[in-house]
């Protein structure tokens, strides 16, 4: 752990100063949450999404560009009311996931070691992976599914600026699992900490359970097939740690109980758990190339 001769354990109080403290920093999780809403909502429209996401130039200027790739066939499209219009709400909602997860993730989570090119990489690959798992099970919205995954570490954020905020020298050394040293830390483990902050944005339920329960889905009182699906990708990718996340490394087939009776309650087996990974990298590979990073 590493820890400061002077550090104590943060208070509730300061969690939360963090909290607000990463609220500050871009509205657009805030914005990404009430469109959420509104893709589900039968009396919205796209002039409605429109005039949401308008209100943060990042993600403007993110959905224009999108919008006049050649994944859509190219265009010149000005303003994010004609791009909207162009691509759909549906689209316009999975490049704004993207934008939004690249947006958080783009600061160092220096008391972690894990630099913002490789939390952006890991929260990608971790949201395709969930997406082709949905599409592959036909159990859950595959678009849930790729938020759920998008902001599965989320947490870390909160963490890493409580303990800057406290100005400890506090970092995870690996002496000891990240869990571990985020309860020692701060008193919760990352997890946890991504529920209280998408609590706060007033992201959809379903979503803050899932997260919150990414380690323990069991502990719900009702299934909640995007907390099972994380805590299957938890047993099938590797957790950041400092170093960039390699699309090529394999499955882990040495799944626990909870694992295999996911696979099984899913219809799944290995060779089709392979598709899952196989196209999972290439849409990761794409993507990144669109963001250019």
């Amino acid at each position: 752990m590493n820890p400061a001769s002077a550090y104590t354990r943060p208070t509730t109080a300061e969690f939360l100063s963090a909290l607000k403290h990463i609220e500050r920093f871009s509205p657009a999780p805030v914005i990404l949450a009430k469109a959420l809403k509104l893709l589900r909502d039968p009396q919205s429209d796209i002039d409605s999404i429109a005039l949401l996401v308008g209100r943060d130039a990042a993600l403007v200027a993110d959905i224009i560009r999108c919008a006049n790739s050649a994944n859509y066939g190219g265009g010149t499209n000005s303003s994010i009311g004609d791009a909207v219009q162009r691509i759909g709400m549906k689209e316009t909602i999975r490049i704004l996931n993207l934008s939004v997860a690249k947006i958080v993730s783009s600061r160092d989570l220096g008391c972690y070691g894990i630099i913002a090119s490789d939390f952006w990489a890991e929260s990608l690959f971790n949201g395709l992976f969930m997406r082709e798992l949905a599409r592959a099970t036909s159990e859950n919205d595959p678009e849930e599914a790729y938020t759920a995954g998008l902001l599965r570490f989320i947490g870390r954020l909160a963490i890493n600026q409580t303990i800057e905020n406290l100005h400890s020298g506090i970092f995870w050394d690996g002496s000891e699992s990240l869990t571990d040293w985020e309860v020692e830390s701060v008193g919760l483990p990352q997890s946890e900490a991504g529920a209280i902050l998408l609590g706060t944005w007033n992201f959809p339920e379903r979503i803050i359970q899932a997260i919150g329960a990414q380690n323990e889905p069991a502990t719900l009182k009702e299934r909640n097939w995007l907390a099972d699906g994380l805590f299957f990708a938890s047993a099938m990718l590797p957790q950041g740690v400092g170093t960039p996340f390699l699309p090529s490394v394999g499955p882990i087939w040495g799944l626990t109980t909870a694992g295999t009776d996911f696979l099984k309650r899913c219809n799944l087996d290995a060779a089709s758990v392979d598709i899952v990974l196989s196209n999972t990298s290439t849409a990761f590979d794409e993507i990144r190339k669109g963001f250019g990073v």
